[in-house]
């Protein structure tokens, strides 16, 4: 709950106490100039001696303007800058980091593919795997290359790496809300592509995999 800084008596409304005590501040120093301003010296020559300086001895000093107060601000007028109010959300984030967030476990699942997904897939199959079908000895520079050269970009790309004597590779093929992904392994002897299906929310090598 917010908390109000002050209350005007007279109006009810709520305001910066500076600004409540503005008004009546204002009009007990006009009060002193006009009596002050009234009395005359004997000689009709302006007012008496010392009348000035008793003006600014009684005169209370002026509050600070709106302008100032703004720049001025407790940190209590807004909650956000309130050092409990930061304190209280250190507390809920603490409390709440080691409960499992169910929603994020549930897009790690693996997805079913689309008709139109399961049918581009073999198609990205087919292309992969005729264009590293010549390379004997493949290593994950010469994957990479030929992967760039199909037009699959790095940013969609994860590897090539060296896995043992296999060189594997992840790509992230979903557009426009599609879930499609594919794990490769090269060997000097042929090429193995699966495809699956990963929630956008997540990355492709999030996924557990089911087969």
């Amino acid at each position: 709950m917010r908390r109000h800084s002050g209350q005007n008596p007279l109006t009810g409304r709520i305001g910066h106490p500076s600004r409540v005590l503005y008004g009546a501040a204002s009009t007990a120093l006009c009060a002193l100039v006009l009596t002050a301003c009234g009395t005359e010296r004997p000689d009709g020559q302006g007012p008496a001696a010392g009348s000035d300086d008793r003006v600014a001895a009684e005169s209370p000093p002026l509050p600070r303007t709106e302008t100032e107060d703004a720049g001025t601000e407790s940190p209590e007028d807004d909650e956000t800058g309130s050092t409990d109010f930061l304190l209280f959300m250190q507390l809920l984030i603490s409390v709440a980091e080691p409960c499992p967030d169910t929603q994020a476990e549930a897009a790690q699942e693996e997805a079913e593919l689309s008709s139109v997904e399961k049918c581009a897939a073999r198609g990205h199959v087919r292309r992969i795997t005729k264009a590293l079908k010549d390379i004997a000895d493949p290593t994950p520079g010469q994957v990479g290359d030929v992967l760039r050269d199909l037009g699959y970009i790095d940013e969609r790309v994860d590897g090539p790496q060296r896995s043992g004597e296999r060189v594997e590779f992840t790509l992230d093929l979903r557009v426009l809300g599609g879930q499609l992904c594919l794990d490769g392994s090269v060997t000097g002897t042929g090429t193995a592509i699966e495809p699956y299906g990963a929630s956008p929310e997540v990355e492709c090598l999030d996924v557990r995999r089911t087969s």
